[in-house]
């Protein structure tokens, strides 16, 4: 096996994901709140109407119109993914040929290298500034010294939260000629987006999800929003019937009921920013600045508050093999009661 694997795999390492069983779950970056339940009933009725011996609508034209009516766009600039993962490899299968360049932020969310690893790419991780800020002019000269095809720019933040301010994403997609790739997976505890700029700038592709604010983790619904013809290019590559009937009928009914979901968001904001004050109050925790639906800590206990989290079975994220997160804690916001439970024992290590 190990002469038949393609070399760049045999570098790969996997994304992992914690296999332990833990009551509460602070460690994804998911909606604590489960809102199924108040629409179930009337997800029941629809799919007793499906026809499962046929293909799913390939484009989701009925998700992809309510989409575009939440964002006020033409269907035609949608595209929608089994999950936002499914898109980031389309857009690295239409633009990215063996050996060229996709250009990242360093620390930020991993698929994007891991992706470019498999299509036999290269990727270059700009180290990001104190404090985790991105280094926009870092960026825009590698990006122009090595021809890079696509640049990857998370905002807010996975795992840091901190936000790309408007005019530095604007400076990169004028100052290089890349594809820009804005992740707006958290765009909705943010309320600011650059999804205005995607018919101005044809090299814009921006990325949401219903993963997060939508409560539809499960589901795995991922959507781009791009110019028209960077579109037609990305339908070439996108698989058939990607989407499957169950995920684009409950897509459907929560795009059909977003004011159950935005009450939702300004809990879970008010949450962050209880805990935010809370962490402040905190010997040797230091707090970065968060836009999104989790905060990154760092203490020199970090080892101690996750082993004890796991011993009252939460879970959190740790980054002991990752450099540049050496201390840190990703703590995602959970209900009331979850973010309580976690202050309490945080509180037994650093006090």
């Amino acid at each position: 096996m190990k002469d038949l694997i393609k070399q760049n795999i045999g570098l790969l390492k996997p994304y992992v994901i914690p296999k332990e069983s833990m009551h509460t779950k602070l460690d994804a970056n998911e909606n604590p709140f489960n809102l199924f339940d108040e629409i179930k009933e009337k997800f029941i009725d629809e799919i007793m109407h499906l026809e499962l011996n046929r293909y799913p609508d390939t484009d989701s034209n009925e998700l992809r119109e309510l989409l575009a009516k939440f964002m006020d766009i033409k269907k035609e600039n949608i595209l929608c993914g089994n999950g936002s993962d499914e898109i980031i490899q389309i857009i690295i299968n239409t633009f990215v040929d063996k050996e060229e360049y996709v250009i990242t932020h360093n620390p930020t969310f991993s698929m994007y290298k891991i992706f470019t690893m498999i299509a036999g790419g290269r990727a270059l991780e700009v180290s990001c500034e104190n404090s985790f800020h991105i280094d926009i002019d870092q960026i825009i000269q590698e990006a122009n010294k090595r021809k890079t095809k696509v640049i990857f720019l998370c905002n807010p933040n996975n795992p840091t939260g901190i936000l790309i301010p408007r005019k530095g994403i604007e400076k990169i997609i004028n100052s290089t000629k890349s594809i820009v790739v804005v992740d707006e997976a958290y765009y909705e505890f943010l309320d600011e987006t650059i999804i205005d700029l995607v018919n101005q700038y044809e090299r814009l592709i921006v990325l949401r999800t219903l993963s997060k604010a939508y409560a539809l983790a499960g589901a795995r619904i991922g959507y781009a929003v791009a110019h028209e013809g960077t579109m037609e290019l990305l339908y070439r590559v996108k698989p058939p019937y990607n989407i499957n009937v169950f995920s684009q009928t409950i897509g459907k009914l929560f795009l059909q009921h977003s004011q159950l979901i935005d009450a939702h968001i300004q809990k879970i904001k008010k949450e962050r920013d209880d805990l935010v004050g809370a962490f402040y109050t905190m010997k040797d925790i230091e707090v970065f600045p968060t836009s999104s639906n989790f905060i990154l800590i760092k203490s020199r206990e970090a080892k101690k508050i996750i082993a004890l989290c796991k011993e009252n079975g939460i879970a959190v994220r740790g980054f002991e093999n990752e450099k540049l997160l050496q201390d840190c804690i990703r703590i995602t916001v959970g209900t009331r009661e979850e973010n309580r439970r976690l202050l309490d024992l945080m509180k037994k290590v650093v006090e």
